[in-house]
């Protein structure tokens, strides 16, 4: 599958402090009363306060190029944190209605902060090869977040969107090819036989890659990382793998990897040049997706 475009786009930094209408903070508080916890009541006035059709609006006034790519069959949309008091009922339907589309939506959500490594997999591995049109991915993120505050719930440090065209069709420009994608949930990840380690080996061994043509992406406040930090100290992994990471930054989003390739647009050369092993691990779970991509 060929990533044709992306564009990342942070959103201004704003604290307007708006009271959300009823509808909202009462859905929110029968919410947390059913888990029996306080709404920590002073939450509804924190963070940016976007609602994700605020994010749409930004996303589409960047003249995506829909001319380029015109048939589009699917779009989704992925996300970490609920929507801020929203204006319309489904976003989806608005990004259809507003950019002009007929499409199919897809909705990855509930899978925390690698929502959209997650949604990139599912097309990797529900695209048939036969299939040439474009599918649109578009990442959502805000930070106001009503909660309970003694749980120190991890939540997105700013608010920003992302668009990615990807199709099995290998387009002009095309920016990268995603090679694999690997789903890993808790199950396996706390089952007495895996090894992250063991499944990076396999997934180099089947692309016929070894750890000096990759560039590892990963955070090191990770589990993944200390993991793999251990298994190199031991020599029981090549210390190439660890010794070529890129480090992210330590805060978690669902447009973490658009980030990323919208900074490799614009400066190649600042990156390595190798195959990117992008090491997507959840906030608040082990659940953990790996991404295979060759730059093109």
């Amino acid at each position: 599958m060929y990533i044709n475009y992306c564009q990342y786009f942070p959103l201004e930094k704003r604290s307007l402090r708006q009271e959300p209408r009823d509808r909202y903070t009462t859905y929110f508080k029968d919410l947390y009363r059913i888990s029996d916890k306080d709404l920590s009541q002073e939450t509804f006035l924190t963070g940016d306060q976007y609602s994700y059709t605020n994010i749409i609006d930004t996303v589409l006034e960047s003249d995506l190029p829909f001319a380029a790519y015109p048939d589009i069959s699917d779009v989704a949309f992925s996300y970490w944190t609920p929507e801020w008091d929203p204006e319309y009922s489904a976003f989806a339907t608005y990004f259809l209605w507003k950019s002009d589309l007929e499409a199919e939506i897809i909705d990855v959500c509930d899978v925390g902060s690698i929502a959209t490594t997650t949604a990139l997999h599912i097309l990797f591995n529900t695209d048939s090869l036969d299939d040439s049109r474009t599918k649109i991915l578009v990442g959502m993120e805000q930070n106001a977040v009503p909660r309970y505050l003694p749980d120190h719930n991890i939540m997105p440090v700013s608010s920003s969107g992302s668009a990615l065209f990807v199709s099995q069709a290998n387009n002009d420009g095309a920016l990268f090819k995603l090679e694999d994608s690997v789903f890993l949930n808790e199950n396996k990840i706390y089952s007495s036989s895996f090894a992250l380690a063991e499944e990076i080996k396999t997934l180099l061994e089947k692309h016929k890659l070894g750890a000096g043509d990759c560039t590892l992406f990963l955070h090191r406040n990770t589990a993944a990382f200390k993991q793999l930090d251990y298994l190199s100290d031991k020599r029981d992994i090549s210390p190439d793998l660890l010794k070529n990471a890129h480090y992210l930054s330590p805060e978690y989003s669902v447009n973490t990897l658009p980030k990323l390739l919208d900074e490799y647009q614009k400066n190649p050369d600042s990156f390595r040049s190798s195959i990117w092993v992008f090491i997507d691990e959840d906030a608040e779970s082990l659940n953990t997706t790996i991404s295979l991509l060759r730059p093109l």
